[in-house]
């Protein structure tokens, strides 16, 4: 057996041990099966750093994409909402100003005539 590693236990592991499991254990072994993951070695095969480089890869595009879409979405809405919002904002203050001013020059218009027909009155009672 090449790849078998044998520890020996501490009294105070052996008393655990016995006590979990009811049976008595001077040693543990440990081997490697191949496909272990325990005992795979640090690199990966071809095969499996080619399926995890896509996984990664696929992940991180697909967050960019995400990313991307909800930022212009975002701020196409805003641009939109404020574009409407300074039109809106705009057509109602010209209405009021229009409405103000219509007013205005109404009540000039009604007091000069007011003016001018008492004066007139005036004129032809002397």
């Amino acid at each position: 057996m090449a790849n078998e590693v044998r520890v020996k236990l501490t009294e105070e592991q052996k008393a655990k041990i016995k006590e979990g499991t009811g049976k008595d254990m001077t040693e543990i072994r440990v081997q490697s099966f191949g496909s272990n993951p325990a005992s795979a070695p640090d690199h990966l095969s071809p095969k499996a750093s080619a399926r995890f480089s896509a996984r990664n890869s696929a992940k991180l595009s697909a967050k960019n994409a995400a990313r991307f879409s909800a930022r212009n979405s975002a701020k196409l809405s805003a641009k939109q909402s404020a574009k409407l919002s300074a039109k809106q904002s705009a057509k109602l203050s010209a209405k009021q100003s229009a409405k103000l001013s219509a007013k205005n020059s109404a009540k000039l218009s009604a007091r000069a005539t007011a003016r001018n027909s008492a004066r007139n009155s005036a004129k032809s009672a002397f």
